[in-house]
């Protein structure tokens, strides 16, 4: 019976001093010191509604304005959630997106819309655990149409004309007619 006990007690001292060392030891770095008040998507064209959609759905684990939930304070779930939002920010950060060139934009925000329009994002695991970060279909749409504006709106002009003496200059040299109606 004295074996038990003893038994007992070492495998609860043991998981007391593997929390306690779980709290200051993180593999994936000092991830949630990493806040900030800045807003999301400074310097984009963005309507407040489409804007809300992300704060609700995306800047969790995209911005560095995480709500760290409760269990993500207890190893090892907090290491798998570290994990997740330290790649997250790595991938897409909507806190930094001023930082971001316009030829990084116009891909984030091509990657957003097919992320959204294909399901991938968020992803099922987070939504599961966070329902009110689901996004509905119009949800959806309304972000991958404010992604598809939002990339035009980068683009910088090019006149139909400069287009069209390309089109010829091209079919001049490859021996192919230029696009119909143009001579």
């Amino acid at each position: 019976m004295k074996t038990l006990s003893c038994i007992a007690q070492t495998v609860v001292a043991a998981a007391v001093v593997t929390a306690a060392a779980s709290v200051i030891i993180h593999p994936f770095g000092p991830v949630k010191s990493h806040g900030s008040a800045r807003p999301v998507f400074a310097d984009a064209n963005i309507d407040r509604s489409t804007e809300l959609l992300f704060e609700r759905a995306c800047q969790n684990c995209h911005s560095e304005r995480t709500a760290w939930p409760w269990y993500s304070y207890v190893a090892p779930v907090s290491w798998l959630v570290e994990r997740d939002v330290s790649s997250a920010r790595a991938q897409l950060n909507l806190s930094r997106w001023d930082e971001y060139s316009v030829f990084q934009r116009e891909a984030l925000l091509a990657a957003i819309g097919a992320a959204v329009r294909n399901r991938q994002m968020p992803p099922i695991r987070f939504t599961f655990v966070h329902p009110e970060a689901a996004l509905s279909p119009g949800d959806k749409e309304r972000i991958y149409r404010w992604a598809h504006a939002e990339r035009r709106r980068l683009r910088p002009p090019v006149q139909r004309s400069s287009l069209i003496a390309q089109n010829k200059s091209y079919g001049r040299l490859h021996g192919r007619r230029p696009w119909p109606g143009v001579s």
